[in-house]
């Protein structure tokens, strides 16, 4: 009797026992959290709201227009038919102090008078840096534009005078070196010992539309 109540307060014990163990990790495991994955989830958020602030700064870097302001200029031309100079006031949008690359454009304009000599559109300007020790503005073309145009004598000689004098007037300048890429431009002069030509202004009538 002894041995059968020895083993069956043994039993009993073990159930306690086994019955205790197995609610205690039932609730362990309910109580367990997942700091992990919140983490997780806010760095991403944070990340995708860094890069949307990266693509809107660069949507307005790129969206920023160049500063306009329009300058009052004086531009030259040379009638062919006449083989007369005019000159016009106007005022003309200048971009980023752009003033000599404005100027070009202007007289590469065929809409001022179809008889006025304008300047081939199948160049632009490269460069154009006044120096301060000399005087001496150079302008830089992309390409020659003596090469792009039907001109003679009289004509040639005629569109570098318009062109000195509309960048001499509007720069205040009385020197200026023309350059076809690295080349410098002699015109009908075949040489410029000086390296520049001397603005000289034309006797030029106000042109009247």
């Amino acid at each position: 009797m002894k041995i059968r109540f020895c083993v069956i307060s043994l039993l009993v014990i073990c159930i306690f026992l086994l019955t205790s163990c197995s609610s205690n990790e039932t609730v362990d495991a309910s109580n367990i959290t997942s700091p992990v994955t919140h983490s997780n989830n806010s760095s991403s958020e944070n990340i995708s709201d860094t890069n949307k602030q990266t693509e809107m700064e660069s949507t307005i870097t790129k969206n920023e227009k160049p500063s306009t302001k329009d300058v009052k200029c004086r531009l030259y031309f040379l009638a062919t038919t006449e083989l007369k100079y005019y000159y016009i006031d106007k005022m003309i949008p200048v971009e980023d102090n752009a003033l000599i690359t404005a100027l070009t454009k202007e007289l590469q304009s065929t809409s001022y008078n179809k008889d006025f000599l304008s300047l081939t559109d199948k160049i632009k300007i490269k460069s154009a840096k006044l120096d301060e020790t000399t005087g001496v503005l150079k302008v830089v073309f992309s390409d020659s534009y003596v090469d792009h145009m039907n001109l003679g004598t009289n004509t040639e000689a005629g569109l570098l005078t318009c062109l000195l004098a509309t960048y001499g007037y509007n720069l205040g300048v009385d020197k200026v070196a023309i350059y076809f890429n690295d080349e410098l431009y002699t015109s009908l002069k075949g040489d410029l010992p000086e390296g520049y030509f001397d603005v000289n202004y034309p006797s030029a009538q106000v042109y009247n539309p």
